[in-house]
């Protein structure tokens, strides 16, 4: 019936552009690709300004955001020390970028790697000694690394607890990784902030730092897991804690010309969702056909939303290296955009 195929027809066209119009919607409303077009302040990687005897620190250069930070930060003139856990990586990070930055500069860039594990205290110390010895300033300090089990239910659409691991020193993995790490790493590097000044330090947080328990920060899950933990609940209590930290340490460096900022960098394709990637993939293979056929309509859709690792560097690229001073303690959103946090407990 002709009446019939036209309303199907109609209806038809309605279905596949509300689809197509998902990913814009979840880009637009979690900070993904559009972000770059739609920001009221764009920031671009040819802003930045030269850097030239400027020493920056990237912990988790070796992939992801934390790879492009370091690539454009060592492009502009800056000596990069790329801080990672594992040394094949880390080594074949400062490769990477040489290779890409070839001919780029009339002097080669200046890279080099030293180990981080940010799980372990023990290895953070050594990580600052071996710092220290280098003579050298700091200037920028861009606590980049993290581990994510999952972004939590509002994210995702459900809970898991399947990830929960401690550190070396028994704390539980989020917040051990994501905050106790960096801060210890933050205090053994602060009087080289303060004599290298002006200085910064970036807190890279996250959106989910809104899926932080109700109550905010729980000290009584960051050992024990608790009847209450949640991956997604431990992720954003870490997350939480990562404005928090760079708020307060705003506070207490008033006057040193040492800044501190957070900020979240947006959905980004990274390495960082790997874990929960494999868990849901598992999941739905177990589970038959049609679940498969769910969650890879799903990632589409998420994929589909994703800034790639370069543009979600800019926001932290902007807080370490913009002639315009940010505002000191502040919470930024893609891209290089000040904004209030959502948990209460982060305002």
């Amino acid at each position: 019936m002709p009446g019939f195929s036209r309303v199907a027809a109609a209806s038809i066209g309605v279905a596949v552009l509300a689809v197509a119009a998902l990913p814009l919607w979840l880009s637009y409303a979690a900070g993904g690709w559009i972000a770059k077009y739609t920001s009221p302040k764009p920031f671009f990687a040819s802003d930045i300004p030269d850097l030239s005897g400027k020493v920056a620190i990237v912990t988790g250069a070796n992939t992801g955001i934390g790879l492009e930070t370091a690539r454009e930060l060592a492009r502009n003139g800056a000596e990069v020390i790329v801080a990672a856990r594992s040394a094949s990586k880390g080594n074949a990070a400062v490769e990477a970028i040489r290779a890409s930055l070839s001919g780029a500069r009339a002097k080669p860039p200046k890279l080099r790697f030293l180990p981080l594990d940010l799980g372990s205290l023990a290895s953070v110390g050594a990580f600052a000694r071996d710092f220290h010895r280098l003579n050298l300033p700091l200037h920028m300090l861009v606590l980049n690394a993290g581990v994510m089990k999952s972004p939590g239910k509002d994210f995702v659409g459900r809970a898991f607890t399947y990830g929960f691991e401690r550190t070396s020193d028994g704390l539980e993995a989020h917040i051990g990784t994501n905050h106790v790490g960096h801060f210890y790493l933050t205090q053994l590097l602060l009087q080289k902030l303060k004599a290298s000044a002006p200085a910064r330090v970036i807190s890279v947080s996250s959106a989910a730092e809104s899926q932080a328990y109700a109550a905010g920060i729980r000290f009584d899950l960051w050992g024990e897991r608790g009847a209450e933990y949640e991956d997604g609940r431990a992720y954003g209590q870490s997350k939480l804690a990562n404005v928090l930290f760079a708020r307060e340490l705003a506070h207490r460096l008033e006057g040193t010309r040492v800044t501190a900022y957070s900020c979240h960098p947006g959905i980004i394709k990274t390495e960082l969702g790997r874990h929960m990637n494999e868990q849901m993939q598992a999941e739905a293979a177990a589970a038959g056909s049609v679940a498969t056929a769910v969650t890879a309509f799903f990632s589409w859709l998420f994929e589909a939303a994703l800034l790639s690792a370069a543009d979600g560097a800019l926001t932290q690229l902007y807080l370490s290296t913009s002639p315009e001073l940010p505002f000191n303690g502040g919470y930024y959103i893609p891209i290089a955009n000040v904004a209030e946090p959502k948990h209460p407990q982060a305002r």
